[in-house]
């Protein structure tokens, strides 16, 4: 396990709270989100994929990433952790693309959420290459 925060530059602490800022956040928005998983649910009943599913094992991936960094400082194998969450995107999974672009204007909280779950991946991949720059020099 590597601290993420020891050696890094002050502005590093700034990050790490701007990040479980956005992860608090999330967790509101989600619960926000439940009439329209409840919806979505009902529309999934006849289809052999799940939306739904897939939010939700995005949700879980991303949300122990970022809860890692925030409650501990800290990731195991920080390049390997890029990895994962660089293969981690909801966008590349053909059925969720045409879900997402077909219903525009259904789901609206459901879809900033997953946005915002996206742009928080962001973050943590960014976070942690800046730890590995610094650690390099």
């Amino acid at each position: 396990m590597y601290n993420l925060t020891e050696n890094l530059p002050n502005n590093s602490n700034t990050s790490k709270e701007y990040i479980n800022k956005v992860l608090n956040q999330l967790l509101i928005d989600y619960k926000n989100t439940r009439e329209e998983r409840r919806k979505l649910l009902n529309w999934e009943e006849s289809k052999d994929f799940s939306i739904l599913g897939e939010i939700e094992i995005f949700t879980d991936s991303i949300r122990g990433y970022a809860s890692q960094l925030t409650t501990d400082s800290t990731i195991e194998n920080p390049q390997e952790s890029i990895e994962k969450l660089k293969q981690i995107q909801i966008f590349n999974i053909s059925e969720f693309v045409k879900w997402y672009f077909t219903y525009d204007t259904e789901y609206p909280q459901l879809k900033n959420y997953i946005e915002k779950l996206n742009y928080l991946r962001l973050l943590i991949i960014e976070y942690i290459t800046q730890y590995q720059l610094v650690m390099a020099a």
